[in-house]
Parts: C-alpha cells; sequence; structure tokens
C-alpha cells in the first residue's frame, strides 16, 4: 500500500479485495489521499479527527464513518490515545448479483452515522463488530461470512440515505459516480504522462469529457483545479528522485514535467514548506 500523487494503491491482497486494519497508533497522520474502495472507519475508543473532501470531521467515541469510493480524506492526530478499525472494500465485487447498479448511487457520499440515529446504528456496529471478529478468528470460508456482511452494512446505509435524501437530487447522486468512474481514466493518464507537457484538453479528451465538463467535475470531486492537481502530483515524484537519486534539483525539475527552474523552486516551497535543495539535504 503506498500513496502516488493522491491516490492510495495496492490496498488489497491478490486474493479478496478487503482490508482490515484495528489502529491505536497514540500520533497517527496520514497525508490526504483517494482509493476506489470504499471505506468504513467505526471508533472504538476515544475521539478521532479526520479531513474529508477539505472539511475537517470530529468524530465521537461510538461513530461510524462511511467514506464513499473516491472522497479525499486524511488523518492527523496528536496525543490522541484510543482505538479505531478501517475496513475497506471493493463495491464492484458485488456486480456479480446485480445490486451493484442499485447501490451505488446511494453511496456516494461520506456519512457519519452517530449513536443517536436509531435504529440504522445499532444495526450498522453489529454487523461491523461480527465482521471484526471473523476476520480476526479466519475460521473456514471466513471470506463469505465477510462478504455477506458486507452486503448487509450496504443495504442498511442505502435504506438509510434513501430516507434523507430528496429524490430530485438521486439524479445529481447518479451523475457524481458516472464522474468517478470516468475520472479514473483521467487519473491513470496523468500517472503515465506527467512528465509531459499535458494539458486540461489532454487529460479531458483521455477522460472522454469536453474540456469545461471536465474541469468543472475535476474540481468538484477532488477539491481543486488540474493545475494544482498536476503541480502537486509532480512534486510528489520530485520528492522521491530528491532522496533516492543523485540528480542535480534541475534534471529532477525537467524529469517530473516542469519546463522552468524558478517554477519548480516556487511549486515545491509552496507544497512542502522548503526548497527542493534544502529537502534533499536534510532528506526529509
Amino acid at each position: 500500500m503506498f500513496v502516488e500523487g493522491l491516490h492510495e494503491k495496492n490496498i488489497f491482497s491478490v486474493e479478496f479485495p478487503f482490508r482490515l486494519e484495528d489502529n491505536t497508533q497514540v500520533d497517527f497522520t496520514y497525508p490526504v489521499h483517494w482509493h476506489p474502495a470504499v471505506e468504513l472507519l467505526y471508533v472504538e475508543k476515544n475521539t478521532f479527527n479526520i479531513t474529508v473532501n477539505n472539511s475537517e470531521i470530529a468524530l465521537d467515541e461510538g461513530d461510524i464513518l462511511f467514506i464513499a469510493n473516491g472522497d479525499t480524506h486524511g488523518f492527523s492526530n496528536k496525543n490522541n490515545h484510543g482505538r479505531r478499525f478501517f475496513i475497506q472494500f471493493e463495491t464492484s465485487a458485488f456486480n456479480a448479483l446485480g445490486s451493484n447498479t442499485v447501490i451505488k448511487p446511494l453511496i456516494s457520499n461520506t456519512i457519519r452515522i452517530s449513536r443517536q440515529e436509531l435504529p440504522f446504528y445499532n444495526d450498522l456496529k453489529v454487523h461491523i463488530l461480527s465482521i471484526i471478529d471473523s476476520y480476526n478468528k479466519k475460521a473456514f470460508g471466513y471470506q463469505l461470512f465477510l462478504s455477506a456482511r458486507l452486503y448487509d452494512i450496504l443495504a442498511i446505509i442505502s435504506n438509510y440515505v434513501m430516507d434523507r435524501v430528496k429524490p430530485q437530487n438521486r439524479t445529481d447522486t447518479v451523475k457524481k459516480i458516472q464522474g468517478l468512474d470516468k475520472l479514473s481514466e483521467a487519473f491513470k493518464f496523468i500517472e503515465t504522462n506527467y512528465m509531459n507537457d499535458i494539458s486540461l484538453a489532454d487529460v479531458a479528451r483521455a477522460a472522454g469529457f469536453s474540456e469545461f465538463y471536465f474541469s468543472r467535475i475535476f474540481k468538484d470531486i477532488t477539491e481543486k483545479n488540474f493545475s494544482r492537481y498536476l503541480n502537486e502530483y509532480r512534486i510528489k515524484q520530485a520528492e522521491h528522485y530528491l532522496i533516492n537519486s543523485g540528480m542535480s534539483v534541475a534534471d529532477i525539475a525537467y524529469t517530473v514535467g516542469f519546463n522552468s527552474i524558478v517554477t519548480f523552486n516556487r511549486s515545491f516551497k509552496t507544497v512542502k514548506g522548503c526548497s527542493p535543495s534544502i529537502y534533499k539535504k536534510i532528506g526529509i
């Protein structure tokens, strides 16, 4: 598992598209990222802070947060003694039974469910605790059991959303899902071509959108415009070269796609808070 640009990759093993992490780290921080997997966060003990799409969310003990695939999120918690569980899984695994087209539009937004929201909260908590127990024991056929509980969870959340979403807003939700599917092609194009002189028009064409529509949906989903995302992605690649290669700062700048040393230095300092030469020297 690693973050490239903002895209978290290699979350799952080849065998089973599911991951569970029991986290008790006191100073738990993790950079802002996104992934195509759905994520459930259950705060078992103490409070926990998370940033989702540039908005801070303070979770209370017992809260459950459903993080939609494609939503950017990160963690920054200092001196926080507690316990939280992260559960990640792919909704594409449910395509075989034809339910994914029904579920997808209803789980396209991050949702916080507190202990006061009954009966949904209790139903969700029962299945989450059951998943944790089954995963830890890993009895024969536990993957089938986990899959069944994930179906239950998606059904519960879908019902929860249906009770709260106005009918006229559901079309917008479907459009967001379609946009996420299309943007996956845009991210792939950026990852493959970031070192070249690529433009908004190039990426929009690769994603199958008009330039105007792509610019709008890209900002809606990533919370930043294309130019900023591309610069930050290039800076992320530059970090690797600065730490792991003997290349000069100038060579690295051109290697990651900047056509000006001045622009590279300015962009790097904006993102990292120091110049690339200082970053290289102290090996942050």
